[in-house]
């Protein structure tokens, strides 16, 4: 298909892979099938707004970060969004805390 799609499903699989989800579970996410996620990864066909919303709610991420160039900042600071949704409270603090520290003695 064509290659914006395909940039676009490899960004989704990339933001899937390093939040260590498979198809299976990030399409149960999203209310999608693994199937159809398979052919948006591949850029195999369209996506909808709604469909590209539901994918970046499922991986934490805005919209907008599916749809930019690859930026491995950006892919960074993904991933640690993500895995923060995953804390309670408590331990979302406690990561505050460790990055404090660690950009003190940076």
């Amino acid at each position: 298909m064509s290659n914006s799609l395909e940039k676009i499903g490899s960004k989704i699989r990339k933001v899937r892979t390093s939040n260590n989800l498979s198809q299976q579970k990030m399409a149960e996410i999203a209310g999608i099938s693994y199937k159809y996620l398979g052919e948006i990864e591949r850029g195999q066909v369209n996506l909808s707004v709604e469909i590209l919303l539901k994918i970046s709610n499922a991986l934490h991420v805005d919209p907008s970060e599916i749809l930019t160039k690859e930026n491995t900042e950006q892919d960074n600071l993904s991933r640690a969004k993500f895995l923060l949704s995953e804390l309670s409270e408590q331990d979302i603090k406690r990561a505050i805390d460790l990055l404090e520290v660690l950009k003190k003695h940076s």
